[in-house]
């Protein structure tokens, strides 16, 4: 099922409220250094990022997706305090129960032109079984070609992944 929620910049978003992995897409427009709590400063370059993510708790990908969209004051998790300093462009997502975020991490770092701007970004209590995840965020560093992710992501989760840009709504 399928919810609208209205964003605060009159963007109309729909939020899948089942269980899954996600890619929140962000834009940086300025380098900017950052303190992501614990983890330390970090310089963050201009750029696309994707920040990846599971959602298997209660209100799946509804919940989590919409706590990452309102840009919480208090900070929780590694994104809040990126959030902060970013837009929000758009993301993608798969509704599953599997944890696919460490599968997806690993996958997009092996594209062209992604970096890690943050080592163990989002990464701190990943659970993966084999190769450890550098990050959970990924930077692309000569702009993000959308539909090559969407499908790079689809050919190693063996579903289609949805991806969502936002629209302004008059």
């Amino acid at each position: 099922m399928l919810d609208l929620t209205q964003h605060q910049h009159n963007v109309i978003i729909v939020l899948p409220r089942q269980t899954g992995t996600y890619a929140l897409h962000l834009s940086l427009s300025q380098p900017q250094w950052a303190q992501i709590g614990k983890l330390g400063e970090f310089n963050f370059p201009s750029g696309d990022y994707l920040y990846i993510g599971s959602a298997l708790g209660p209100g799946g990908l509804q919940a989590r997706l919409s706590h990452h969209l309102r840009g919480e004051s208090r900070h929780h998790w590694h994104i809040d305090w990126l959030r902060a300093i970013t837009d929000v462009v758009g993301f993608y997502y798969l509704t599953s129960r599997l944890q696919n975020e460490c599968l997806w991490s690993q996958a997009l770092m092996d594209c062209p032109g992604a970096s890690v701007p943050a080592p163990r970004f989002g990464a701190s209590d990943c659970r993966n079984s084999g190769k450890l995840c550098a990050a959970h965020l990924v930077r692309f560093e000569s702009g993000m070609h959308t539909d090559r992710v969407k499908k790079h992501l689809s050919e190693i989760s063996g579903s289609d992944v949805i991806y969502r840009r936002f629209t302004s709504v008059s």
